[in-house]
């Protein structure tokens, strides 16, 4: 289960071909959801449009990380490293592709080919 900042909606609840930003915390322990709200406003989030969400069990966590490919690991310092990608999720909730986070113009010609009818 995961729990978030935001009661959290059914992908695909906005409209249809529009992109919705969803964020997941990978620490249990410290990813509250003031902790969540936070992070969110901190990265420039305007309160709609972006749902932040944790996983609430370690159970949940390894899930959420084997699912979506995530390696994270202790950085050290109390936190983590762990890599970064862009999920794209099908309105129905299956992983459709992952994508590299730094490739901004290909992440938008993949979401731009699918948008179009």
């Amino acid at each position: 289960m995961l729990i978030g900042s935001a009661p959290p909606e059914p992908l695909g609840a906005g409209s249809v071909g529009q992109e919705q930003e969803r964020a997941a915390g990978d620490d249990p322990a410290h990813d509250d959801p003031a902790a969540l709200a936070t992070y969110q406003h901190h990265h420039g989030d305007h309160g709609a449009g972006w749902i932040a969400a944790r996983p609430v069990s370690d159970t949940d966590l390894a899930t959420l990380l084997r699912v979506f490919g995530v390696v994270a690991v202790p950085d050290g310092m109390g936190g983590f490293v762990h890599n970064a990608a862009i999920a794209v999720v099908a309105p129905d909730g299956r992983l459709v592709d992952i994508l590299n986070w730094d490739d901004g113009a290909g992440a938008a010609s993949y979401v731009t080919r699918r948008l179009a009818p």
